[in-house]
């Protein structure tokens, strides 16, 4: 396949925006910012070019991010939670609910799924493509803004320390660059906070490092590996990619977002695999917000986290989270499974193994059975999807050199054990 793809086929800005920016204002007031306080907003738009509809299908709000020592042991805390992480994860719980559509009744075709016998593979159906929108440009390299001539120099260890300035001042001339709180990850880097282009960077925490990958990063690799991840790229024929990226700020500068999430790996775009490939999604910037809830000075940042995706009110589509559980949990609860979001990885995990259930074929395709499957930890499924796991290896030796890995005891959880907690 081609290294790189471009689609030319999605909404307009305005449509986008005054969609996400509805579909925010029509959810409970539950967790939304109080006037003295500010957030970010994060969307995903589903286009059906077929049937020629579009609607917003998962949402995400927040700002925060956790410290490496309260990360959990059973994936029941939320590691990130800035709003386009939460809106991705969010994306994934729809996800396996329309996958769960298209095993249950296939003849209905409701799905944006289909399932195909012969290749045991679901297929996303022809047509139906998915956008992204942010209030902010995602922190890490999207916010370093430098001259055109220094793009070229990515990945030389010695590039210089550029001048800084605030986060969210006016937008500067072109030799200015934007500042970024993400840390550099690259040992070559003796100051973590050097804002030099292309680099690989981890969220700042409150007091103490993270794990987590800077959202530009995220960004990055998701339109590499594509938005569905490693447990349901065992599931899908093909990867699902971004489409379009759409941006709100003064500071935003179009070259620097298109570096960040595609350009800073083209002097390495060889990247030899059937299915995935660096995909170039058609970025955009608008100027004008209806965004009542934008960064301005003098208002504090929301400590929540607001989640939400296009499932049945049943399921409890609007979730809200404080340092990455459930707001409103008891104590006795708060280090289990009732604690946790259903975007987190164990609630995630759990909508994947139901799904090895629902289809005995699938188990047979794994090498598992229905007595087995239970015993299979978060790492162990992931390996599963054996293509993703080659493909994500190369990338990680061609374009992600500095990504950061989480310890094995953070992902050898299972769903079947209730593990207390030692924080």
């Amino acid at each position: 396949m081609d290294n790189f793809v471009n689609e030319t086929i999605f909404p307009s800005i305005e449509k986008m925006a005054s969609m996400c920016f509805a579909k925010f204002k029509s959810l409970p007031k539950t967790g939304k910012p109080t006037d003295t306080e500010w957030t970010v907003l994060a969307a995903v738009v589903e286009c059906d070019e077929k049937g020629g509809t579009c609607k917003v299908v998962s949402l995400g709000c927040g700002t925060k991010c956790i410290g490496k020592s309260k990360l959990c042991k059973r994936g029941l805390i939320l590691n990130d939670s800035h709003a386009e992480v939460l809106a991705r994860r969010s994306l994934l719980r729809y996800f396996y609910k329309e996958i769960k559509k298209a095993i249950n009744a296939p003849k209905e075709k409701q799905s944006i799924f289909t399932w195909c016998e012969k290749r045991r593979k679901l297929y996303l159906k022809t047509g139906v493509t998915y956008h992204f929108l942010s209030t902010q440009l995602p922190c890490g390299d999207a916010c370093i803004k430098t001259s055109s001539n220094d793009l070229h120099e990515y990945h030389e260890p010695n590039a210089k320390k550029l001048k800084t300035t605030n986060e969210y001042d006016s937008e500067n001339s072109l030799g200015d660059l934007v500042y970024t709180g993400a840390k550099l990850l690259d040992p070559q880097h003796k100051d973590c906070m050097e804002q030099s282009v292309g680099a690989m960077r981890t969220k700042p925490g409150k007091g103490e490092p993270t794990l987590s990958m800077s959202c530009s990063d995220k960004l990055a690799k998701w339109q590499l590996m594509g938005i569905q991840g490693a447990l349901i790229a065992a599931l899908l024929a093909e990867p699902i990619y971004l489409k379009s990226m759409t941006f709100y700020g003064n500071n935003s500068s179009l070259e620097c977002l298109e570096r960040a999430i595609w350009q800073r790996f083209i002097k390495d775009s060889k990247f030899n695999h059937s299915i995935y490939g660096l995909h170039k999604p058609e970025i955009r910037r608008y100027i004008a917000s209806e965004f009542l809830y934008k960064q301005v000075p003098n208002k504090k940042p929301s400590p929540n986290g607001l989640a939400w995706c296009d499932i049945e009110l049943k399921d409890k589509p609007y979730e809200v989270s404080v340092n990455g559980k459930r707001q409103g949990i008891i104590s006795k609860k708060l280090h289990s499974p009732e604690a946790s979001l259903k975007i987190s990885k164990f609630h995630l995990f759990s909508e994947f193994l139901d799904i090895l259930k629902l289809k005995p074929i699938l188990l047979e395709t794994f090498g598992l059975t229905i007595e087995n499957v239970e015993k299979l930890n978060y790492l162990k499924a992931k390996c599963l999807s054996k293509t993703y796991q080659t493909a994500w290896l190369e990338a990680k030796t061609k374009y992600f050199k500095q990504w950061s890995e989480k310890p094995e005891n953070l992902i050898k959880f299972y769903t079947n054990k209730i593990i207390i907690d030692d924080e």
